[in-house]
């Protein structure tokens, strides 16, 4: 059990040796494990280069340490015991090179299956003519980097893929500072790229003028998936989803550096497989079910109770997604709280710690161009927009728009020069140091808040929303403070 002392017992000096270099060896990975910061070990697991290495480590580790069992074994000279003995000598050995073998090939098999996981997942930069396509590994240099998220559902009686969740995360790469822009799924008349072959079919936004009804942006994607001729070839091989990708682009004046497509039903799994997520639910409980597939009422099913709740997967989707008694713009509100829960509340190690789950889980419901070359760096940026709060913008009717005759965004006839200026402006006031102002922003919030998070603002206390002095246009709302304005009430 402890190498090395089966041969000082027998009188042999080399048993020094073999107890010292394993008493160094655990000295060494305690060393490593208590000094090295966090972010880095985890930036190991998720380096496929160093898993492989690792792998091979345990392998070693193993069969020396099995060779030292079998060669105590041997010097002891068996062949002077009578076979009774020899045979429970034997079995003894056998027994205890299972034990050590075991958790070495454990640590082994987990390792290789998050290196497989990582293969599958986060395509390679460096690789050529690998079906997945990865994105630009020189990005997380530039000041800030943008991020697509989108969630697809193709559910039963549906036509299609409806993206009814996108979401670009602005991510400041030195401060790790993160605004989010939502844009609804009924905003319309997308525009597109000059001179793209979508623009010149459609050159007054995507639709058709004759039915008021087409041309959502959540159409998008099914458009591109039927007319790949019309979509770009970059960034994924999924037409459809380039489709959108260059219309949203667009639309923010914001050049998307990578995505991340998340199956909603996947999105259950994750979050069974992280152990759910604490929500403060709102005031009102919320349906689950109650929208048949074509938009017809039905009786819910179940609902999500008041307050503060511990949310299993399907509650969490549903919290997100239900439409009974409410409205888009509320469904946006809250699905931008849950990704504030996701980053309060669970960490990379708790992606570790339930690895097996999130495997399965994540591996058949989520793609990504993010490259495999720049998982450590994003996990360190990860903990740095951990300890900030997010800020928000929806491009919905809650948003100023002096533009309209009633002073609100317009999502049935926006006007995306405007949807520009924000965009910009929301960045540069993210840029500056922030202001020590404790007023309130007057920007808009969701109209149903969810609860506090961990990071949440408390009332009255600034946040990087409050209008900067001398500054015109809407702010964005702390998403902390907004998901906490339920506890203020």
């Amino acid at each position: 059990m402890l190498p090395g002392s089966g041969h000082l017992a027998l009188r042999r000096k080399i048993g020094w040796y073999i107890g010292a270099s394993f008493l160094l060896g655990l000295v060494l990975v305690a060393i490593v494990v208590f000094t090295v910061p966090r972010t880095k070990l985890v930036g190991y697991v998720l380096s496929a280069k160093s898993l492989t290495l690792l792998i091979a480590a345990f392998a070693l580790g193993a069969t020396i340490w099995l060779a030292v069992v079998v060669h105590t074994y041997l010097l002891a000279r068996p062949s002077r015991l009578n076979a009774g003995r020899q045979f429970a000598g034997a079995f003894v050995v056998t027994v205890l090179c299972f034990g050590v073998a075991a958790p070495f090939g454990f640590a082994a098999y987990t390792a290789n299956a998050q290196r497989n996981l990582l293969n599958a997942l986060f395509p390679s930069g460096s690789a050529d003519g690998s079906a997945a396509r990865a994105g630009d590994v020189e990005a997380i240099k530039k000041p800030r980097i943008n991020i697509f998220l989108v969630g697809s559902d193709a559910g039963s009686g549906r036509i299609g893929t409806r993206t009814d969740t996108m979401v670009v995360a602005s991510i400041d790469t030195q401060s790790g500072h993160t605004t989010l822009f939502s844009l609804p799924r009924n905003i319309a008349h997308a525009p597109f790229p000059p001179d793209s072959p979508m623009a010149e079919e459609f050159p007054n936004g995507f639709g058709d003028p004759h039915d008021p009804t087409s041309g959502l942006l959540n159409g998008l994607y099914a458009y591109g998936t039927d007319h790949p001729d019309l979509a770009p070839g970059e960034p994924s091989a999924n037409p459809g989803l380039n489709l959108l990708m260059s219309s949203v682009s667009h639309i923010l004046g914001l050049e998307l550096d990578f995505y991340i497509q998340v199956n909603m039903k996947g999105f259950a799994s994750i979050i069974d497989a992280l152990g759910g997520l604490d929500v403060n639910v709102g005031l009102e409980p919320v349906p689950m079910g109650g929208i048949g597939p074509f938009g017809e009422e039905i009786r819910p099913f179940d609902y999500i109770p008041a307050g503060q709740q511990h949310l299993t997967g399907e509650q969490a989707l549903w919290f997100a997604r239900s439409r009974k008694s409410s409205s888009d713009y509320i469904r946006m509100g809250r699905q931008r709280c849950l990704l504030q829960y996701l980053i309060d509340q669970k960490s990379p190690m708790d992606v570790l710690r339930n690895f097996q789950a999130v495997a399965a889980a994540t591996q058949d419901s989520v793609a990504t161009n993010i490259p495999q070359e720049l998982l450590p760096a994003l996990v360190q940026l990860a903990e740095k927009a951990k300890a900030r709060s997010m800020d928000s913008i929806a491009f919905d009717p809650s948003l100023p728009d002096p533009s309209q005759r009633d002073g609100l965004f317009d999502t049935g006839n926006p006007d995306y020069d405007y949807v520009r200026q924000v965009v910009r402006e929301v960045i540069e006031r993210a840029s500056q140091p922030e202001t020590t102002s404790a007023q309130p922003s007057s920007a808009p919030t969701v109209a149903q808040p969810a609860p506090t998070s961990g990071k949440a603002a408390r009332p009255g206390q600034p946040t990087s929303g409050s209008q900067p002095p001398g500054s015109t246009g809407p702010t964005p709302t702390s998403l902390g403070q907004t998901c906490s304005a339920t506890d203020a009430e």
